[in-house]
């Protein structure tokens, strides 16, 4: 840790730069305790910032902060439209923060273990159907027959769609890999997942075969074996999230699909939902997941309730005896 005065940093002027610094110290030991990945260094920094410059413009000293303050900074937040599972992510982050101020004895205790989590919405996850997928993977493929050179976005997305929604990857976790790492896969593949943890996914022979395909244009285009799997043709920077979210949008206007349903998110939910339909058990569901915990799971056994119940509202005999 750099060496400077660090009470002075949390007196009422402020020094922001120092701040700044306590911060980069604090994502540091994550970095090497936990592994985080660099998403979640950005997502660290950005909650840090956000309730540092809070506490400034309320005049609160960072070591004297207190449950009341805290109680204050939830209904700012929610005031920011921001639902309880965001808001509980940047609590957790704060709590970490104070407990590493707490070791490097800036304060003498972490009020802020305490503090009540925000309780969760039961939202179910937004989902496709399967013959919603297959019809946006068929006509991906459509439009990159079309026009082969203009249209190769569609064939990223047809090929991120198909990978996505045959393994349960996260959009992050895809758009990591490498060309080495697959290029001469038959089957499987370990990757290291949420919170580094390694975990194995499994292709079926479609996925692979397109993947194939696209790791051959890839190469004609330049790109070698260390590079990014979705790297853009014209440079080496690996395709955003963003840019993911806008070609999913542009094909779902072609095809007249909902655009709110329709996200990498979207594609893992009903990946996991059409499994579960189809038989698999919730511990092989969590292994492909990448789940920690059994009860992030669980949530698409209540996908799964809600469908039977409409089967036996819709489809047994009585049901449509009584409709009549």
């Amino acid at each position: 840790m750099k060496s400077f005065s660090i009470l002075k940093i949390f007196t009422m002027n402020f020094d922001k730069n120092k701040i700044n610094e306590v911060i980069e110290n604090f994502v540091s030991t994550k970095v090497l305790d936990k592994g985080i990945t660099s998403n979640t260094i950005i997502a660290y920094k950005k909650d840090l910032n956000l309730f540092t410059n809070w506490c400034l413009n309320n005049k609160i000293s960072l070591i004297e902060v207190q449950k009341k303050d805290i109680n204050l900074y939830i209904h700012f937040l929610k005031e920011q439209n921001l639902n309880s599972s965001s808001i509980n992510r940047k609590l957790s982050v704060i709590k970490s923060f104070y407990d590493y101020l707490n070791q490097i004895n800036l304060i003498n205790f972490n009020e802020l273990k305490t503090i009540v989590t925000q309780k969760l919405e039961k939202n179910l996850p937004k989902l496709l159907s399967e013959k919603e997928i297959l019809f946006l993977i068929d006509k991906s493929k459509e439009m990159y027959v079309k026009n082969p050179i203009k249209n190769i976005s569609y064939l990223r997305i047809q090929v991120i769609l198909e990978i996505l929604y045959s393994t349960g990857l996260r959009i992050s976790e895809l758009l990591n890999i490498k060309i080495y790492q697959v290029a001469n896969i038959k089957d499987k593949l370990y990757i290291n997942g949420k919170g580094n943890k390694q975990r194995l996914v499994i292709f079926n022979k479609n996925a692979l075969d397109l993947l194939k395909n696209w790791i051959s244009i890839m190469i004609k285009n330049n790109k070698n074996k260390n590079s990014y799997l979705f790297e853009n043709i014209h440079n080496i920077k690996v395709i955003s999230r963003q840019q993911i979210y806008k070609d999913l949008k542009k094909l779902a206007l072609k095809t007249n699909t909902d655009v709110e349903k329709l996200s990498p998110h979207s594609i893992r939910h009903s990946f996991a939902s059409h499994m579960l339909n189809r038989g698999a058990d919730l511990r092989s569901i969590q292994k492909l997941l990448g789940h920690s915990d059994i009860s992030t799971t669980e949530i698409y056994t209540q996908v799964r309730q809600n469908r039977l119940k409409g089967l036996v509202n819709n489809i047994h005999p009585l049901s449509n005896i009584l409709k009549r």
